[in-house]
């Protein structure tokens, strides 16, 4: 019988089985790294048609999928490389994004690595380790997916991509299509200034609309208010984001695989042609990527039921 002790952030685990290793490799092997490289290129082609809200709402659901997949094999990287299974089947999102944050702030967590606190670069460098190429190359690809992950992290625990997420894949209840955003002073009260006096701050074609719950009173969870949230982005920097987690992926896996006993020569390792490549992401902007415009809503504005009394309202049909 086979036992790994590992921790999910701060909750241990102890993993048995009789054929833990096989199934581990198994597992690792049976992650399929150009499933999102696969739903860029088919979405991508389709945004300047009549499809192209459907697309980059397809793009941008992949892409927050992918970053969550390829954070959860991250950390188990850095908490249990030996037992990646019994990591993933064991996290919740809580944990994912409380590790996730400890490690872009430098703050020390559980991990089998010597250095604690361990950072994305550190991640990178271990992981790109045996490339097998001179060692100018080597540190451009280590630092380039580094940053990248670096940025990626920022974008995964944003609450914001997380709502929006949430409001895509729960219900499809996220409108589709961007917004643009100008300001201008009022030189009558109450008559907006005219178009040519707007100074803007950007917008995109493409992103979405979602409502969020907002509680108006403290520490109550019975009374809320839907408050309209929307986001911009960019389908064609979400496109190339899609190759790095597909490359990212591909290699955390490779590297979990020898790691766990595969032979180097069955791994692949992917990285781009130049270093230039690792900032496509980010190629296009879209100035504003967040705005939140609904009327206000008080406390005073409201009379908060209880629980009895909602529920009285069944009784009372």
């Amino acid at each position: 019988m086979e036992v790994i002790k590992f921790a999910v952030d701060e909750k241990p685990y102890a993993c048995w089985d009789w054929e833990l290793q096989e199934k581990n490799l198994e597992f690792l092997e049976g992650i399929d790294p150009g499933y999102f490289k696969y739903v860029s290129e088919i979405n991508i082609g389709n945004i300047d048609n009549d499809y192209k809200h459907k697309a980059a709402i397809a793009l941008r659901l992949a892409f927050s999928h992918g970053l969550e997949t390829l954070f959860a094999l991250l950390c188990s990287v850095v908490q249990a490389p030996q037992c990646s299974i019994g990591w993933l089947l064991s996290y919740n999102n809580y944990q994912l994004n409380n590790l996730v944050n400890k490690i872009s702030n430098n703050e020390p967590c559980h991990t089998l690595f010597i250095k604690s606190p361990v950072t994305w670069n550190d991640l990178a460098k271990c992981i790109h380790s045996n490339l097998g190429y001179e060692k100018e190359k080597v540190e451009w690809i280590q630092n380039g997916f580094g940053k990248v992950w670096t940025r990626f992290a920022r974008e995964f625990t944003d609450v914001n991509t997380s709502l929006e997420y949430n409001g895509i894949k729960h219900g499809l209840r996220a409108r589709p299509g961007g917004f643009h955003l100008a300001i201008g002073p009022e030189e009558t009260h109450g008559v907006p200034a005219p178009p040519e006096k707007m100074q803007s701050l950007g917008g995109s074609t493409f992103g979405s609309t979602y409502f969020v719950k907002e509680h108006t009173i403290t520490n109550d969870k019975l009374n809320f208010r839907p408050r309209r949230n929307s986001r911009n982005w960019s389908p064609q920097n979400i496109a190339y984001g899609l190759f790095f987690i597909s490359m990212s992926i591909q290699n955390i896996t490779s590297w979990l695989r020898v790691y766990n006993g595969a032979s180097q020569n069955k791994c692949t390792f992917e990285h781009p042609t130049s270093i230039d490549a690792f900032e496509l992401p980010w190629k296009e902007s879209v100035g504003v990527t967040h705005a939140s415009f609904d009327l206000i809503i008080e406390a005073a504005h409201i009379k908060p039921f209880t629980q009895e009394e909602i529920l009285n309202h069944y009784k009372e049909i």
